[in-house]
């Protein structure tokens, strides 16, 4: 069952990712920005400890401790965590097999949430959330984020990409409009997808 399940999703990324590249690679008047201009940091949170304590898988984007690991593994660093609101992303610069890079992605599950500090976590300021989570599934970013690697994964399996340097990284994107466009149906297709695995 979980490797029928690993396996739909591995083609379902893989389906999302060709359609995404053909949209991101056709872009003629797209402008260059780079993403600390069109989003600003999100951190602390405001001292509720009760709210869903969820974590990134590269494979399944957020999931709550509970459900990743079999309990809620923040313990006393919960009180640091960040607190996430709808529509608000986070980079997990964490290395794996699936994302050499790291994952972005914006929380849509859920309200609001607790998530790990190390993420950095973001709002879109002049760009559309759901647009900016597909752009970096399609790896595009990657050569932008390999310049910033010195010295590989740490013992701790995260990147050293600082917030500063994430944000200084360059992407191109359409005008605000065509970003809602194409992220609408990329998740009509995503949902199409999931739905005939």
């Amino acid at each position: 069952m979980t490797s029928t399940l690993t396996q739909a999703r591995r083609k379902r990324q893989y389906a999302l990712k060709i359609v995404s590249k053909i949209y991101f690679k056709i872009s003629c008047s797209w402008e260059q920005r780079k993403l600390g201009e069109v989003s600003e940091r999100v951190q602390g949170n405001d001292g509720r400890m009760d709210l869903p304590t969820l974590t990134i898988s590269a494979a399944n984007g957020w999931m709550s401790q509970e459900d990743r690991f079999s309990g809620n593994i923040a313990g006393k660093e919960q009180k640091n965590y960040t607190l996430l609101h709808k529509g608000e992303l986070s980079y997990n610069h964490g290395n794996s097999k699936l994302a050499k890079y790291g994952t972005v992605f914006s929380l849509e599950s859920y309200e609001e949430a607790l998530v790990p500090r190390v993420y950095h976590s973001f709002r879109m300021i002049d760009a559309d959330a759901s647009f900016i989570e597909y752009y970096f599934s399609t790896k595009i970013p990657d050569r932008e984020l390999a310049k910033l690697i010195s010295s590989g994964a740490r013992m701790d399996g995260l990147l050293n990409i600082s917030f500063d340097e994430f944000m200084g990284i360059k992407i191109n994107l359409p005008s605000i409009q065509e970003q809602q466009k194409i992220s609408y149906y990329l998740r009509q297709l995503d949902n199409l997808i999931t739905l005939h695995r």
